[in-house]
């Protein structure tokens, strides 16, 4: 069964920009969620079960409400390859490189349909293992991390959100933060480090409550 430590929930929503559909937001509400998370632990009785509870990955959740066009008129209006662009500022001791781990994911179509869903992506704990090793996957440590989600459309961005940072900085500080870090020539920058939920032990959980994945152009 699958085994998830205790999340931290944060959320701030950045509102959202038209597409070419029209110029009103299309995504609204954004909240993003970060918890420690363990393999769920599928087993085969010609595999033998080895997973490491020790090890664990970073769970970024984001719910967001989607806006009906005022010209969809009763119909269902759909938003093609929308991208959801994840970037991760790690929590590193003063003194330490700074690293910046970053991923996409590219949905192949979105209703517009007014109502909350679901986006999950994944950071895999040799990741945090190479770049953070001081990290002891506590819940405390989930403040500590800056971490932003943005939609884009048509490469142009489209609303996002951050996880709230721990005591008094607020979340316009937080991104301002991770954008620092990604602009200074020093910054450690792993790209592709952040994956979508079908490239991991997750993929085939719960598959309806999210939106499709675009296949990758072979």
């Amino acid at each position: 069964m699958r085994r998830v430590i205790m999340a931290m929930t944060c959320l701030v929503f950045l509102v959202g920009v038209g597409s070419e559909l029209s110029a009103q937001e299309f995504f609204k509400n954004v909240v993003v969620k970060a918890k420690w998370s363990v393999d769920p632990g599928f087993s085969s009785p010609n595999v033998p079960q080895r997973a490491d509870k020790t090890l664990f990955w970073l769970q970024i959740d984001v719910d967001y409400d989607t806006v009906t066009p005022k010209s969809a008129k009763g119909r269902t209006v759909w938003l093609d390859d929308v991208t959801l662009k994840y970037d991760v500022l790690l929590p590193v001791r003063r003194g330490s490189k700074v690293v910046v781990l970053s991923g996409r994911v590219t949905y192949w179509s979105i209703a517009l349909d007014g109502k909350t869903h679901h986006a999950q992506a994944f950071i895999h704990p040799r990741f945090i293992q190479r770049y953070a090793p001081e990290l002891r996957q506590r819940n405390s440590e989930l403040k500590d991390f800056r971490i932003a989600v943005t939609f884009m459309v048509n490469d142009s961005p489209s609303g996002g959100g951050v996880v709230k940072p721990r005591g008094k900085a607020s979340s316009k500080e937080a991104l301002g933060q991770l954008r620092k870090a990604l602009n200074m020539a020093s910054t450690k920058k792993v790209r592709n480090s952040i994956f979508p939920r079908n490239e991991t032990p997750w993929g085939i959980l719960n598959l309806n409550n999210y939106e499709l994945i675009k296949r990758k152009q072979q």
